[in-house]
């Protein structure tokens, strides 16, 4: 309960700080974990990048003082951030489908944005299941990218030949997938992978984890009902938040079984641990 009240306390800086540039140290001060940790839990929470709730927010703002005060558009552009009146009629009209302008008309249609807060609602007997193992360090190798969305390196090792290279080098496609967490533009630092215990290979590159406390959730279900990302929502909505542990590291996606065309997915996610302070 004291990572959600966390949760809800970074969510009332955001409101007091619309008009400033959040600070990256205080949310994590405010949240007692790692910026990265906060972003990417969040992401997987509210459905969105946490830089695009703040952005969504400030253009709620925006288009409220627009229809409420007289004050320019382009002293309210710069309250919310922009610099310049393009960049803000292009933000703004990509939200709420009319232009800053337009507002200060009679009935427009504009789209509000609010406030997210953060709950635990129990639902039925539903129960997860999970693991607690300790691993000694290892290594894996794959190919590691940024992409503007999640899952883009899965899309890029598909079409250019990777997955095939990798079963050439170590007998199996990619069957990891680690997680390094969300950018504030809301790009995917992910990592395909596979493990391994030998050298260095050309074209791909190793991350190695140290010793470590890990917990394994499965998810197991159909694709086209977004298991995967239903069991991530359970375990930073309720199973974290209600434990003695918080994330400290990348977290692993291990695809047991991914077949689209019969819309059956079995993914264990590998969570490494620590005991929270």
């Amino acid at each position: 309960m004291d990572w959600m009240n966390r949760m809800n306390q970074v969510m009332d800086y955001v409101e007091r700080h619309l008009q400033e540039n959040l600070d990256e140290k205080e949310i994590s001060r405010i949240a007692a974990c790692p910026y990265p940790v906060f972003s990417s839990s969040f992401s997987q929470i509210a459905g969105v990048s946490f830089s695009e709730y703040v952005r969504r927010r400030r253009l709620t703002c925006a288009a409220y003082d627009l229809q409420n005060t007289d004050e320019r558009i382009m002293d309210i552009a710069v309250k919310y951030g922009y610099q310049s009146a393009d960049a803000f009629r292009v933000a703004f009209k990509s939200l709420h489908h009319i232009s800053p302008a337009e507002v200060r008309k009679s009935d427009v249609r504009l789209t509000f944005y609010c406030r997210l807060h953060f709950e635990i609602t129990i639902k039925g007997v539903e129960k997860m299941d999970y693991t607690i193992t300790e691993r000694e360090s290892f290594s894996v190798l794959g190919i590691r990218r940024i992409t503007p969305y999640g899952g883009g390196t899965w899309a890029i090792v598909k079409s250019d030949g990777s997955d095939e290279r990798i079963k050439e080098v170590s007998g199996k496609f990619f069957d990891l997938g680690l997680c390094f967490g969300f950018g504030e533009d809301g790009s995917d630092d992910y990592m395909c992978a596979v493990e391994w215990d030998g050298g260095e290979v050309e074209g791909f590159e190793t991350f190695t984890y140290p010793p470590a406390t890990w917990i394994i959730f499965e998810a197991k279900g159909a694709i086209s009902e977004n298991v995967l990302g239903n069991v991530w929502k359970k375990i930073n909505e309720e199973f974290l938040p209600n434990s003695k542990y918080r994330k400290c590291m990348a977290t692993i996606e291990r695809f047991v079984y991914w077949n689209e065309a019969e819309d059956v997915g079995n993914v264990e996610i590998w969570i490494p641990v620590e005991v929270k302070g």
